[in-house]
């Protein structure tokens, strides 16, 4: 018989962590508390990992998973974690990452449990095969073969709608995969690979009364799919936007097919809205890693201040430009890669510096606080230990950990956000 083990946490990614005669074992699937049998695996990156051969007794956290094939699906790690659990886990998560850099003055806000379902709008399909033809779906977990869904349980209606659309009408073959962005007023879908489906050249933007623009991605370079004789100068390409708030009001900024979003909107608005009410009265804003300006256009809408942005990706540069300028902000948001040597000047003694850096976090610019010495910082980090990291330099040159909060943009997935204010001290 099997040696019967506990498990002793989740970690952040998702797995549970075993012990297994005092060598670490992870274990996708598995829930803190669990007791389990396993089938041990080989070391991945240094890393041994483990399979349940059977659950002995389930944690109380233990739920049964909404989807059916949340087994086998890579897209959801927890789907087996009971949602108000979830929000605990994932706040630990936070606070075990940034507890050394917190004071007796620092102000924690743990995740709340939402009221209703918050469901993704950003997403790639990948096509596959199998006796019933093509599909999209997500990855298994640890594949790149994915796997044919009925309807996903944490995705937004309408794209469960799209995908069931897409695979029906068109043929899939030589088609890599489908991505899909979701706003208020229309869907971009991108598609990707050898072939596109010949119906897609001919296709309205307007399927079933909804706006749907369809993109090829060739070689990285994304371009309509509609044929050149169906375009006129008196139709251009229809544009899609992203509802924010901005204090009072509501306001609208250009989104692209290229353009980074948060992957769900409730919980953007909330990141946004924190901004706001932790910047006080500002007059200059930094904005690094600026994206379209999802976070400093609102801001700068709600307070009057100026922004100066910068970011890699030139479609997201020049969509922010031409929301600030029918917005009526003051703006100069520039392309540059925040990863090398760039002009700082425009950004130094900034009221607030809103750093919003991919998975690998920010950490030249945060080396580099000694210099835009401004009077406070806010981080957005998606990978908790870059975040703290990126803290701790921020904390080495004279700023404060003001505040802490964890956010949950993407329920039932192994991923925290973590939203930090710095301060000068």
């Amino acid at each position: 018989m099997q040696p019967v083990w506990r498990v002793e946490t989740n970690l952040p990614g998702g797995d549970g962590l075993v012990r297994v005669d005092g060598e670490v074992v992870l274990v996708r699937g598995a829930v803190e508390g669990d007791r389990l049998r396993l089938q041990l695996g080989a070391r991945q990156r240094g890393v041994r990992r483990g399979r349940i051969v059977e659950l002995v007794e389930a944690s109380p956290m233990r739920v049964t998973p909404p989807c059916p094939v949340a087994d086998r699906c890579g897209g959801c790690a927890l789907q087996a974690v009971a949602i108000e659990a979830q929000a605990a886990m994932k706040s630990r998560w936070v606070r075990d990452a940034f507890g050394s850099l917190m004071d007796a003055g620092s102000k924690w806000l743990p995740m709340v449990s939402a009221d209703a379902p918050r469901l993704r709008r950003r997403l790639r399909w990948f096509v596959g095969h199998d006796a019933a033809g093509y599909f999209l779906g997500f990855y298994a977990a640890g594949t790149h073969q994915p796997v044919r869904h009925g309807h996903c349980a944490v995705v937004e209606p309408a794209l469960n709608q799209l995908r069931a659309w897409l695979e029906t009408a068109l043929d899939l073959q030589g088609v890599q995969s489908v991505q899909a962005l979701l706003l208020d007023d229309g869907a971009h879908l991108v598609i990707e690979g050898d072939d596109a489906p010949p119906q897609l050249a001919t296709q309205p933007d307007c399927v079933d009364g909804a706006v749907n623009i369809f993109w090829r991605d060739r070689a990285g370079v994304t371009r309509p799919l509609r044929q050149a004789a169906q375009q006129s100068v008196h139709q251009p390409m229809q544009s899609l936007h992203d509802r924010l708030p901005a204090g009072s009001r509501e306001i609208a900024l250009l989104v692209g097919p290229d353009d980074f979003v948060q992957g769900q909107r409730e919980g953007n608005r909330e990141l946004i809205a924190q901004i706001q009410a932790w910047a006080g009265d500002v007059r200059r804003v930094a904005d690094l890693f600026c994206g379209i300006g999802n976070l400093s256009l609102p801001l700068a809408v709600a307070t009057g201040a100026e922004v100066a942005g910068a970011e890699l990706n030139g479609a997201s540069v020049r969509a922010a430009m031409r929301s600030a300028g029918v917005l009526g902000v003051q703006a100069a948001f520039v392309q540059a890669n925040l990863f090398e040597s760039f002009d700082m000047a425009p950004y130094v003694g900034a009221d607030l510096l809103i750093l919003d850096p991919p998975r690998r976090g920010a950490k030249r610019i945060a080396a580099s606080m000694g210099r835009l010495l401004p009077a406070k910082v806010v981080l957005i980090s998606c990978d908790v230990a870059a975040g703290a990291r990126d803290g701790a330099a921020l904390q080495r040159q004279g700023y404060r950990l003001a505040a802490l909060r964890a956010l949950d943009l993407f329920p039932f997935a192994g991923h925290v956000e973590a939203m930090s204010l710095w301060e000068r001290a």
